[in-house]
């Protein structure tokens, strides 16, 4: 028997342990393949709604407070984000004139193309926030500029980001993290002295007026 199956493969499949056998290992590469199919689907995402693209108080503390809610950000969503961030306000109308209001100021990868509602990208993110944040990394960045993978590598040793790799996306309780860790890291580089976002800090971050001051009084003139 055993050498007629040396002959004829098919015959090793003739028993019912070997039937078994072979049931198991179809049963484990189907169930490895469904895991993997799962794994590789692209999280959805949206475009920023128009409600909540808006400069005004309301619509930035609406954006702000609405974003943990995103179980995926798309790129029209943290670039808004990053505007905000840089400069209190997203002067940009639509997703296409954030790109390049972005890309104008090199806080975009080069070759940057993705459509808005595309889930962002942390090494996208990060060239910005690097770029933003005037952090002036290794050796590495200063040969071949800001690249995501290694944008990623200095936040993350700065702290300002988790564990990441360049393709991870964000949910939007994530990308609101680092935005608060990176707003706390640039009043911490800031000269003694000096006031980091006197244009107007985030809104709906941090909106809290500063204390009145008691009024100086005026000494008496001598008589």
């Amino acid at each position: 028997m055993l050498r007629y199956a040396q002959h004829d493969p098919l015959c090793l499949f003739s028993s019912p342990r070997s039937l078994r056998l072979c049931g198991e290992f179809v049963f484990a590469l189907s169930l490895s393949l469904l895991l993997l199919t799962s794994g590789c689907k692209s999280t959805t995402a949206s475009a920023l709604p128009k409600a909540l693209s808006g400069n005004d108080p309301n619509s930035q503390m609406d954006f702000w407070h609405t974003l943990p809610e995103r179980k995926a950000v798309s790129n029209d969503e943290a670039f808004h984000a990053l505007l905000l961030f840089a400069d209190g306000q997203d002067p940009a109308d639509a997703y296409p004139d954030r790109v390049r209001l972005l890309k104008d100021r090199k806080m975009l990868p080069p070759g940057f193309n993705d459509a808005a509602e595309v889930p962002a990208h942390r090494g996208t993110v990060a060239v910005a926030l690097v770029r933003t944040l005037s952090i002036k990394g290794g050796l590495t960045q200063m040969l071949v500029g800001i690249q995501p993978r290694y944008a990623v590598r200095e936040l993350e040793y700065l702290n300002l980001y988790p564990p990441s790799s360049p393709q991870q996306t964000f949910s939007g309780a994530e990308l609101m993290g680092i935005i608060g860790r990176a707003e706390d890291y640039q009043r911490r580089q800031a000269p003694v002295g000096s006031n980091p976002g006197a244009d107007g800090d985030i809104q709906g971050l941090s909106n809290n007026p500063p204390a009145p001051t008691a009024p100086v009084p005026v000494p008496a003139s001598k008589k």
